[in-house]
């Protein structure tokens, strides 16, 4: 009896071992969102696990290391990061030929963009990033405009100069900033900013009430 107690013990033990290890890889190969485009209400940027339902996906969210993502509108976009390395970036858009759906092991395999973001340590700024700011996530299309230069659409991980000014487009969507002491500065739009501005930390709203 002690002997088959001692057994059950040490099956026991391995068991959460290797439950705790299926955990802790499940936990490494997951995607988080960082940024997200959506053009249109019917468009949604969505995953699921098997068979199950849809479940559509906002910023911040976890993504399940089984799971599939589908984009149904050509002119949406996603990017995740793996959530055990916010350096790597994967981006997935919609296709004009149908819907896209990729799983997140495949998605995984592929090349990612790379970013970088500042290193402040002890109060300090990092040198790298002075008089710049870099985007931590968003909701919805941004644009960034330099002087005498087009505007581009923001991604994750863009080193914005002071220099240029931020499109928020959309009502009540968002981005979150980096500056170069690791202090971070979410703006609501729809709002034109200057990133100036933004690292001084001046008021970019009309109306004090603002956010």
């Amino acid at each position: 009896m002690k002997e088959a107690r001692r057994w059950g013990t040490v099956f026991g033990v391995v068991l959460l071992f290797v439950a705790g290890s299926c955990f802790a890889q499940a936990g490494a190969n997951t995607l988080t969102c960082v940024g997200l485009y959506s053009e249109t209400a019917a468009g949604q940027v969505s995953y699921r696990v098997g068979s199950g339902s849809w479940v559509v996906i906002g910023v911040g969210d976890v993504v399940p290391a089984n799971a599939e993502i589908g984009i149904n509108v050509a002119q949406d976009w996603i990017e995740l990061t793996p959530s055990n390395n916010p350096n790597a970036v994967f981006r997935i858009s919609g296709s004009d030929s149908g819907n896209v759906v990729q799983k997140v092991a495949d998605v995984l395999k592929g090349q990612p963009r790379t970013v970088s973001f500042p290193q402040a340590a002890n109060g300090q700024s990092d040198p790298k990033f002075l008089n710049k700011m870099v985007v931590v996530k968003y909701n919805s299309r941004h644009v960034y405009r330099q002087p005498g230069q087009r505007g581009k659409d923001i991604q994750y991980g863009d080193a914005l100069d002071a220099s240029g000014t931020v499109s928020i487009i959309a009502i009540n969507t968002t981005i979150t900033l980096m500056k170069a002491d690791g202090k971070t500065l979410t703006v609501v739009g729809p709002l034109t900013f200057s990133v100036k501005k933004a690292i001084a930390g001046e008021q970019l709203y009309k109306y004090l009430n603002a956010p």
